[in-house]
């Protein structure tokens, strides 16, 4: 059977489990590469989520993407570090025909250059600076899942210039009911709730623009004088940290004159760039912080 060897090489990854970010879980629909420990994990309802399905570009500084999908629903993102013993390339490959075989309808593939910037892909994307490398070594596709409901698949890998591996599998189920934004609860249970918002460059993004006031509606009854805004940015390639600090100083700052516009004043607002671990969220977010 040509891909019995497959499945026994990814049932064999179960003993990387134990390094596993706390919290983290496989995908039913896949099985994980060999060796592999999850390093980045999230689960989330979202609306406008995309779905590249051509290469990435920057255009006037500005992402461009000639043909994508939107789509309203639950996002599954898991980055998976591979262990020594399994090619990136060789994993992404399998797991695209396997699926292929299997009743899924390929909408895109792409590899090396022709996926377009690295950089993009990790940064703009994803989110996930693990995946930032050259962009010859990089490979992308997308598939829609066969079966009753919407689901869409896509798989990106990459390898760094320290010959470190990642693959990305993100999980698109769409028509799941947003539940809508949760922040008094979570700032009850954890002292901290990361917002639901993007960013272009260093202002909250237009299709994040509109959450703005349901945030502030959701967290108005709170007492503001114990509430701060907190934003994280990585440290962008050939960068420096000071860098990523004034940038997240930037985006607290604008994120707490919107919240305040919307009915919700907040007097602290802080950047610490990328000098508080990630936990596996993304190292690009904003989030309140209850300080006592």
């Amino acid at each position: 059977m040509k891909f019995g060897w497959f499945f026994v090489c990814c049932f064999a990854a179960l003993n990387a489990h134990a390094t596993d970010i706390q919290g983290s879980k496989d995908l039913p629909e896949i099985n994980r590469p060999l060796g592999s420990s999850i390093v980045r994990y999230s689960e989330v309802d979202r609306s406008a989520i995309r779905l590249p399905l051509e290469r990435v570009e920057r255009v006037n500084n500005r992402l461009e993407i000639d043909r994508e999908l939107y789509i309203d629903g639950q996002l599954i993102d898991i980055t998976y570090q591979l262990g020594p013993r399994y090619d990136y390339s060789d994993y992404v490959d399998e797991l695209r025909e396997l699926l292929v075989v299997n009743g899924a309808e390929l909408l895109f593939s792409c590899k090396s250059r022709g996926c377009g910037s690295s950089g993009l892909w990790a940064n703009t994307l994803f989110k996930v600076r693990e995946l930032y490398g050259p962009n010859g070594r990089q490979k992308y596709f997308a598939v829609k899942l066969p079966g009753a409901f919407d689901r869409y698949l896509s798989v990106y890998g990459i390898e760094q210039g320290n010959r470190r591996q990642y693959v990305q599998v993100r999980i698109i189920r769409s028509g799941v009911d947003e539940r809508g934004f949760q922040g008094v609860d979570a700032l009850v249970s954890r002292s901290r709730v990361v917002l639901p918002i993007q960013f272009a460059e260093d202002q909250v993004s237009s299709d994040s623009r509109d959450l703005i006031s349901e945030i502030a509606n959701n967290l108005k009854h709170l007492d503001s004088e114990n509430l701060a805004v907190v934003a994280y940015s990585a440290v962008a390639p050939g960068g420096f940290l000071d860098d990523s600090i004034r940038q997240s100083a930037v985006r607290a700052e604008h994120v707490r004159k919107l919240l305040e516009e919307a009915g919700f004043s907040l007097k602290a607002a802080h950047g610490l760039g990328a000098l508080s671990p990630s936990d596996g969220l993304s190292p690009e977010r904003v989030e309140i912080i209850q300080f006592r």
